[in-house]
């Protein structure tokens, strides 16, 4: 079922009221602005961890901590990837309603009869392909958890858990005073990669 049928429902997505194309962008840039606030505030906390790692006394007091990052880490991607659907819902209603205001000037045209003669499923998949502005709208639209404590006592083995024995490693590079917290946080969120595809990408312009 395509986006459009499943919230609002069957009817022709060219029919849909501009006023509920309007009120569905505001619902879904507050969902956006919440999702990168609950992203945000888990970076804080495992900086917080990292931070914290650096008193940790024993192994099983690093295990806890790590345990605890990768499970933090894991509920980012999540919302990571609920944030890119977001965003993707929310392209398709601000094209629709780009569309929409426009729907005087279209009507009547081959573009409106091609547009309306669309199943749902294939003017979303033109409308998630396109990035319409306002400004130059006909152009655009022509182009378009778990370790126990008996396991910590048997000593650890990280060869099926890549992951956590790469935290383990960034505990004790803050440890050693080889890494900053929030660097480490970085490093474990996968952040500090896409900080240097951005600094190699601008480098290149």
């Amino acid at each position: 079922m395509s986006f459009f049928s499943r919230f609002f429902g069957k009817k022709n997505p060219l029919d849909i009221p501009l006023s509920k194309l309007k009120e569905s962008q505001i619902k879904l840039e507050y969902q956006i602005e919440k999702v990168e606030k609950d992203i945000a505030a888990i970076d804080r906390e495992i900086a917080l961890l990292f931070e914290q790692a650096k008193k940790a006394r024993s192994k099983s007091e690093e295990l806890t901590i790590a345990t605890k990052i990768k499970t933090l880490n894991q509920r980012k991607k999540n919302l990571q990837a609920t944030h890119a659907q977001l965003n993707k819902q929310l392209m398709l209603i601000s094209n629709l309603t780009i569309i929409k205001e426009n729907e005087a000037i279209l009507k009547g045209t081959p573009t409106w009869n091609l547009l309306n003669n669309m199943s749902p499923e294939e003017l979303e998949r033109n409308l998630a392909e396109m990035q319409l502005d306002a400004r130059n709208f006909s152009e655009n639209l022509n182009q378009m958890l778990g370790m126990t404590d008996q396991t910590i006592g048997a000593g650890v083995d990280f060869g099926e858990d890549e992951e956590l024995a790469e935290i383990m490693r960034t505990i004790h590079a803050v440890k050693e005073g080889e890494l900053e917290p929030e660097v480490a946080a970085e490093k474990v969120t996968g952040e500090e990669r896409e900080k240097k595809k951005k600094e190699k990408w601008l480098e290149e312009l």
